[in-house]
């Protein structure tokens, strides 16, 4: 958690803690500097030169200026963080290389995401809407010691405006193309001296941009609503707050492009061809949550910490996920989610030592029917198209072709033309129910003024069941996608355990330089698919991940303070990497594929050459490796892959940010340039052209008016050349299915903000 000292509105907007160099400026005139950030990201009060960890840090302010509405926002600005998406799944995101693309609930997500210490949860219910949040947290590599869940790749961590006792309020109100609408408003009440009150909306709508090429609404529409309600009590020793938020979601799930044609269409990258029209392609979320804080100061060197939450969701998605007008697959899941935590944690210090410990435990449960609907006619006719070298006659046009069943399917009788399912349903019922506890404790040792040994140590232990059944179709096909057949009821239960150790140093040089070092070990649990059985009939389980990571950074300051300068270089191998990819009859499967190794290099610089003038750029660089191709090909994960980059880890990425400040006597005019890149990017171990991501480039102007009246007004334009590009892709060719691009970028757009504070 970083608490950031800020004077002016112009610093909160492009204060930014990137790559652990989060400074944000003094106010131009007075001092000419860039202020120091504050972090307690040790859970405990430093600067961010003393903490050897890299961390990027946004403020509210910078958020509201830069249009950033969620974690998808925040992803292209911090070195190392790729893969928004734009529909409500975090299994396209990666950090510094490690990602989680399993879009089933048997596993755990490698990012984690906390809101106010507590761990937000998985697809579907994890990407709340950022309003009225005092800051967002971005660490990066294996955090087992800071928060009450395991975090492998890293973790996002929010914190939202806590009441406070002076009546305040604000209101937001923007507009933009595509009849895009957008209300936030906040009220802050003192009830007593010292008991607070504070409330909080959110409301937003859009109408779709992507053209659907088979007619109705466009793709890309947003219905989206959020309330939140804090109580805090502060009183001399306890300080305590209670929040409440309710957040109801609707927008469209992921729209694909099919790069293979093979049904002859030519679909341009900017429209779609979908047989699902408009709000028919749904992912929708209803999401509700209530978490306590407690803070108690015990004596002047020890405090203790309690964090209780509750969380609640139910998510439908459907998907049309052939990429074409024909009806041969539709992907349902509907999942409902119940979560419970409970993290103490103890903070203590000595003169020469500074520590704290923890423990915590939680309970979920998740309900879920997942599976595909699909016309039997056409999926039979896609099968031919895909498994060519199985139909000598070519392709069939249904399945009451008797070269179907003789070629492919092994014999029988075909059935007769209109016999088959139009809409076939074909699904898994899954329930999950899982419960962890873990015990943590990290102590600093205090060496001398200049360095500082930290050491950190975490006991992990997890236990999931995972209950399965497939009803009949009834078809003429039978269960074939899933390849089951109907499976009658059949559950397995699985427990992990892990110790990960943390070792890190940090040297102040002096006033302005320090350097810092780190060995980490990350854990992520096991779990289970979600589409499939073992040769046991039994779940499929797959085992848990492990990370050794290696860090040394340094960040300084130069030029009295106008200059901050920070690179980090890091290097992890990753063992039993838990990998999605699509089985021989086109189900998706998760696999333990073995080891890689990823090294890489972050660096940001802030320069304020001017007073008028504050230039931020952030890149980074990492070179991913594929290990031991032998057991990932028998596996049937790829063909040649070994030394390959990995998937949704793009080499490199690079953010630009110079904004120029006009002061008048009434307030300040402001123009940013911002630039915002990303090299090419693979999504499958093979690196496979046909399904990689083009390097991209988008550029974006805002232009503004902050008043001295407590009142601003923004207008801005978001990617100016129309930059188009995909944001990722899914590897599928095969028994009716193609490779499939998904989501092409959203084009120029066009919106003006207005925000008053009273």
């Amino acid at each position: 958690m970083i608490e950031t000292k800020v004077l002016s509105k112009r610093a909160l907007a492009y204060g930014i803690a990137l790559a652990a160099a989060g400074m944000t400026a003094n106010s131009m005139a007075e001092s000419f500097s860039i202020e120091e950030v504050i972090v307690t990201a040790q859970k405990r009060a430093q600067t961010l030169q003393e903490v050897p960890v890299a961390v990027s840090a946004f403020s509210e302010d910078f958020m509201a200026r830069a249009g950033v509405e969620d974690v998808r926002g925040l992803v292209a600005m911090t070195p190392g963080f790729a893969g928004a998406s734009e529909d409500s799944y975090i299994d396209g995101m990666s950090m510094r290389g490690i990602s989680t693309n399993d879009f089933g609930i048997g596993g755990d997500p490698s990012i984690a995401m906390f809101q106010d210490g507590f761990w937000l949860g998985r697809n579907g219910g994890v990407q709340n809407a950022y309003f009225d949040i005092e800051r967002v947290e971005v660490v990066k590599g294996p955090q087992a010691t800071l928060f009450g869940r395991n975090a492998i790749a890293g973790a996002v961590s929010v914190t939202t405006n806590k009441p406070v006792d002076e009546f305040e309020g604000k209101i937001g109100l923007g507009l933009a193309e595509e009849n895009h609408r957008e209300l936030t408003a906040t009220i802050n009440i003192p009830l007593t001296e010292k008991l607070y009150f504070r409330g909080s909306v959110y409301g937003m709508e859009n109408d779709g941009w992507l053209e659907n090429l088979q007619g109705g609404d466009d793709f890309g529409f947003h219905k989206n609503s959020g309330t939140r309600l804090a109580l805090r009590y502060a009183g001399d020793t306890v300080d305590a707050t209670i929040t409440a938020s309710y957040e109801d979601r609707e927008q469209n799930s992921s729209i694909y492009w099919d790069a293979t044609n093979n049904i002859g269409l030519n679909t341009p990258k900017n429209k779609a061809n979908s047989n699902l029209l408009g709000e028919d392609a749904i992912d929708e979320g209803e999401i509700a949550s209530v978490v306590a804080n407690v803070e108690v100061e015990l004596r002047d060197d020890l405090s203790l910490t309690s964090i209780t939450g509750w969380k609640t969701f139910n998510h439908r998605y459907l998907e049309d996920n052939d990429g074409n007008p024909l009806p041969i697959s539709e992907l349902l899941l509907d999942n409902s989610v119940e979560y419970i935590s409970q993290e103490f944690r103890l903070n203590g210090e000595t003169e020469k030592v500074t520590w704290f410990a923890g423990i915590s435990a939680y309970e979920e449960t998740i309900e879920s029917t997942l599976g595909y609907n699909y016309n039997e006619d056409e999926l039979c006719a896609a099968i031919s198209r895909t498994e060519t070298a199985d139909f000598p006659g070519g392709p069939v046009p249904d399945c009451s072709n008797p070269g179907f069943w003789q070629d492919y399917w092994g014999g029988g009788a075909a059935p007769a033309p209109g016999e088959t399912l139009a809409n076939a349903q074909e699904y898994m019922l899954d329930e999950v129910n899982s419960n962890g506890w873990g015990v943590y404790g990290d102590a600093t040792l205090h060496v001398d003024d200049a360095l500082d040994i930290t050491y950190g140590v975490r006991y992990t232990e997890d236990t999931k069941k995972m209950t399965m059944a497939s009803p009949d179709t009834g078809g003429w096909l039978g269960n074939n996608i899933l390849n089951l057949g109907p499976l009658a009821e059949v559950s397995e239960t699985e427990t992990w355990d892990e110790i990960t150790h943390r070792l890190a140093a940090n040297y102040q040089l002096n006033e302005d330089i320090a350097f810092y070092a780190s060995y980490s070990q990350g854990y992520k649990s096991g779990g289970f698919g979600s589409f499939g059985v073992d040769a046991a009939g039994t779940p499929d389980a797959f085992d848990p991940e492990t990370v050794d990571s290696y860090e040394v950074g340094t960040k300084t300051q130069w030029l009295e303070g106008r200059l901050n300068f920070n690179a980090a270089l890091y290097h992890f191998t990753y063992d039993d990497m838990q990998l999605t990819h699509y089985a021989t009859t086109g189900y998706a499967d998760v696999e333990n594929i073995g080891e890689a190794e990823v090294t890489g290099i972050e660096m940001d610089l802030r320069y304020l050459p001017a007073e008028n003038v504050d230039i931020y750029f952030a890149a980074s660089y990492q070179d991913s490796e594929v290990g031991d191709e032998t057991e990932l090909r028998a596996l049937g994960v790829c063909v040649v892959c070994e030394g390959n980059q990995l998937p949704l880890a793009p080499k490199a990425t690079a953010a630009l940010m110079v904004t120029y400040t006009i002061p008048v006597e009434s307030g300040e005019f402001y123009a940013t340039f911002e630039n915002q890149y990303s090299a090419k990017q693979y999504s499958d171990l093979d690196n496979s052209d046909v399904t990689a991501q083009d390097r991209w480039s988008e550029i974006h102007l805002r232009f503004g008016y902050d008043s001295a009246e407590d009142w601003s007004v923004k207008l801005w334009v978001e990617n100016v050349a129309s930059d188009e590009h995909f944001e990722r892709a899914w590897n599928q060719e095969g028994y009716g299915f193609n490779n499939l691009q998904t989501w092409t970028s959203r084009p120029r757009t066009v919106g003006v903000n207005f925000d008053m504070s009273f």
